[in-house]
């Protein structure tokens, strides 16, 4: 079911699957791609995942960073957009995060990869097949660093959990706690 939503305050949920751009005469808009809907939007996909990014406490460019120190210097980093109940949001770009034909896909609604003529489709856990104009190997390359960075999120959370249990000794930990400026 596709519908035209009359708002743009879209912001990522655990129901967001896909954000796909939609190019219609100069204009990029979004289609959202959900659970049980699928609907368009009057914004970029790169707006509404600053959005998000923002309105869940961090923006676009932290949370690369974060995912950064996890991953290594990437190209296309995957990103946690947010995270609720210990379980981090993932979304995978496709492309450069600021190019208009990029598009996200939620890391936990991927079922699986099949190979296309020209680049591959993703199939989604609601049944939804994507085709998308990259690689099937990219997009397992993407799908491998979502999962890196799952780990690192899971070792986070217990690491906050039970901080009895881990000691931040210089050289030995990997992210820094910044230094007080008082």
């Amino acid at each position: 079911m596709h519908t035209d939503q009359p708002y743009g305050n879209y912001l990522i949920n655990s129901d967001t699957f896909v954000l796909q751009p939609i190019r219609e005469d100069f204009k990029v808009t979004t289609r959202v791609i959900e659970r049980n809907a699928e609907f368009s939007l009057p914004k970029k996909p790169l707006q509404i995942v600053r959005k998000t990014c923002e309105v869940y406490g961090s923006s676009l460019k932290t949370r690369t960073v974060i995912a950064r120190r996890s991953l290594g210097n990437r190209h296309k980093t995957p990103i946690v957009v947010a995270h609720a109940f210990d379980t981090p949001y993932i979304f995978l770009p496709t492309m450069s995060p600021s190019s208009d034909d990029n598009i996200w896909i939620s890391y936990h609604a991927i079922l699986d990869f099949q190979d296309e003529s020209t680049g591959c489709s993703v199939l989604l856990e609601n049944g939804r097949k994507l085709k998308v104009s990259v690689s099937t190997s990219t997009m397992w390359r993407q799908f491998a660093f979502g999962a890196l960075l799952a780990r690192d999120f899971e070792k986070k959370q217990f690491m906050l959990h039970r901080p009895r249990l881990f000691v931040a000794q210089e050289g030995n930990f990997k992210y820094p706690v910044a230094e007080d400026s008082e």
